[in-house]
């Protein structure tokens, strides 16, 4: 089941984010986030933005957001940023595709026309369930990030919303 994240799901979404930053490769973020930096992230996901969750077995195991792409600039106010993260456990489930595919329908109700997502360039898995989906890479910083010692490229990659 997915469904809208409430400040109660918080403290799991944190311990996923976390883990991701841990296991490196998944995130420019190196250190660890903690509880009340989550927090404001959250409060920052309303009206047409959002955060919902994954639910197996009544425990949060992933979770995808629809952030603003470059806030404060009312140029990009059809343009939302999508980004997911799931339980290392959860990974290779279905479960990160159902996040995405939800993100996408709701970005589309949310009369958002574009979608924007910002990947490692060594985060192979997720890049190709996103051109799976039907994002393009569009554009590619080399080097941009320094992961575990290694210059990794950042990618920028997009599609049109839909309803």
């Amino acid at each position: 089941m997915i469904r809208d994240a409430l400040p109660d799901d918080v403290p799991a979404i944190t311990e996923i984010y976390n883990e991701a930053i841990r296991e490196g490769g998944l995130t420019g973020q190196l250190e660890p986030l903690s509880l009340d930096d989550r927090r404001t992230w959250f409060a920052l996901h309303r009206g047409r933005y959002g955060v919902f969750v994954k639910v197996v077995d009544g425990a949060v195991v992933g979770y995808s957001a629809l952030s603003p792409y470059r806030g404060g600039r009312g140029a990009f106010d059809e343009t939302a940023e999508i980004s997911y993260f799931l339980a290392g456990r959860h990974r290779g489930c279905g479960h990160g595709r159902e996040l995405i595919i939800h993100a996408m329908e709701r970005a589309g109700r949310s009369s958002f026309r574009l979608m924007v997502a910002i990947a490692l360039g060594c985060n192979n898995r997720s890049v190709d369930i996103l051109v799976k989906y039907g994002f393009d890479i569009c554009g590619r910083v080399p080097g941009a990030a320094k992961i575990g010692g290694q210059y990794v490229d950042h990618l920028y990659l997009a599609r049109a919303a839909t309803a």
